[in-house]
């Protein structure tokens, strides 16, 4: 039968010397305070505390005992200790064992809950994660603008405002919009290029803040959207969060555009196709083209293929916002196909012919083309600085002074027709071939008047210090 020893003082000694199935106890010191019972099954000697509630016992394992110093497990004074922490467990909340399990489901519940926190927190996207969602949903529509909007993105939001990059989107204020609109606005313009040392105009980064202002309410708007597409291909998706659009808190800017607005006075575009006429031939034919096709986009006219050629024009298409794309046709007048047979009678490209190689040059190459020359005669007093918006906005103006029709200015350059309603949107399919071809052909005989240096007198422009003396006299 098994030896049993009642609430004695228990010692190494005889914990050593307990036989297979022997126990025994040692009462805690207090009244109600429990004791420790001792068991041995084999070779191991095993402590519990030991409690009684209503006469109702109750028996929670301590451990092991150590029989020796290398042995494991806990020494008798570990196995008292631990003792004494149940007794002040028992006092305060009662059986033990119970509030131990209850115990245990708190701290579950705690690191499930830590859990689902930093999984929320690796959802909830960054002010950053926010502006590339922004553009990936770009590209993933296919707009052209993408590269642009990242770029702005990057240059005057992520590398200046690293700390606004790394806040939650959903924590971004009206004040962190407008901090990131002031540093543009104090900004100086960034060079137009390599050995050029013409000033950018001044109101550059005025147009460069409402740029990244119009991005940004985009950004926040998309954000705010909780549907999720199925057919996207943005697989990562942030959990953004936002209820509202901060970007929207901060007040647009005012008269940004007027300075690209400004028409060139007749000598100063008499100045530039002197200029172009200079250039070798194949680019001085992409360079003119866009001109004497009365100022056509260059992101429509410059990726236009052989297939959208025929013997009596180019067909190009109109791509603008989330509008489904609009055919734009443009008639090739026996002076316009002069201009650009170098492009026709030397094919360079197997795609279309803007091209200088087997690629398409695309609309950055004529763009850089219209700001060198910009720059060239600007530095040399014969014009103002001007870019290809300068040109095409002189394109409407000078036809305008010639009589052609606003209807038939907005089918030139394919703008404001969308607004015609319900006629010309869904029953108006009429190309104003006849109405077109009228219309360049006396825009044609004029830039060939100006390249000779024959300035209309009848034809008076606006200039910007106009507009603005009438815009401060309004205010």
């Amino acid at each position: 039968m098994a030896g049993n020893t009642s609430d004695k003082t228990v010692n190494d000694q005889r914990l050593r010397g307990l036989g297979d199935g022997e126990i025994l106890t040692e009462s805690i010191l207090g009244r109600g305070n429990g004791s420790i019972l001792f068991k041995k099954v084999g070779a191991v000697v095993t402590a519990y505390y030991r409690w009684t509630i209503d006469k109702k016992p109750g028996q929670l394992k301590i451990g092991a005992y150590a029989l020796t110093k290398r042995s494991p497990g806990l020494n008798l004074q570990e196995i008292r200790d631990r003792a004494g922490d149940h007794v002040k467990v028992l006092k305060a909340y009662g059986n033990p064992k119970v509030y131990y399990a209850s115990q245990a489901r708190l701290a579950e519940y705690q690191r499930e809950a830590e859990k689902e926190a930093a999984e929320a927190d690796a959802r909830r996207g960054t002010f950053k994660d926010l502006l590339d969602y922004y553009v990936a949903d770009l590209r993933d529509r296919g707009k052209v603008k993408a590269s642009n909007v990242a770029s702005d993105f990057r240059n005057h939001i992520l590398e200046p405002f690293p700390d606004l990059a790394c806040k939650p989107a959903k924590d971004i204020t009206e004040h962190d919009i407008a901090r990131i609109m002031t540093n543009i606005l104090a900004s100086k313009p960034r060079r137009r290029g390599k050995n050029n040392t013409t000033p950018a105009p001044v109101t550059s980064m005025k147009s460069t803040a409402d740029t990244v202002h119009t991005y940004l309410c985009a950004a926040f708007k998309k954000a705010q959207s909780t549907v999720i597409d199925l057919e996207s291909s943005i697989t990562d998706r942030k959990d953004f969060e936002v209820k509202t659009n901060p970007a929207k808190g901060v007040k647009a800017l005012v008269n940004v555009y007027m300075g690209t607005t400004e028409s060139l006075e007749q000598k100063e575009l008499s100045e530039l196709l002197k200029y172009l006429h200079t250039l070798p031939e194949r680019q001085r034919a992409m360079a003119l083209a866009p001109i004497y096709l009365g100022g056509q986009r260059l992101k429509m006219l410059a990726p236009t293929l052989w297939s959208d050629i025929d013997e009596d024009g180019i067909m190009m298409l109109d791509i603008k916002g989330n509008a489904p794309p609009r055919p734009h046709y443009v008639p090739l007048t026996p002076r316009i196909r002069t201009i650009m047979s170098p492009l026709f009678d030397l094919r360079l490209s197997p795609k279309g012919p803007f091209a200088v190689t087997e690629n398409l040059a695309g609309q950055g190459y004529l763009i850089k083309v219209y700001a060198k020359a910009g720059t060239a005669l600007s530095k040399e007093k014969k014009t103002r600085y001007f870019s290809w918006k300068n040109i095409r906005v002189s394109a409407e103006t000078l036809m305008a002074g010639l009589g052609v029709k606003a209807e038939i200015r907005a089918h030139i350059l394919s703008h404001g027709r969308e607004q015609n309603g319900i006629q010309s949107k869904h029953y108006d399919r009429n190309t104003y071939y006849r109405e077109k071809t009228e219309a360049l052909t006396i825009w044609s005989d004029y830039l060939d008047g100006l390249l000779e240096g024959k300035i209309r007198s009848d034809i008076k422009i606006y200039t910007l210090a106009d507009l603005r003396k009438v815009d401060s006299r309004a205010n």
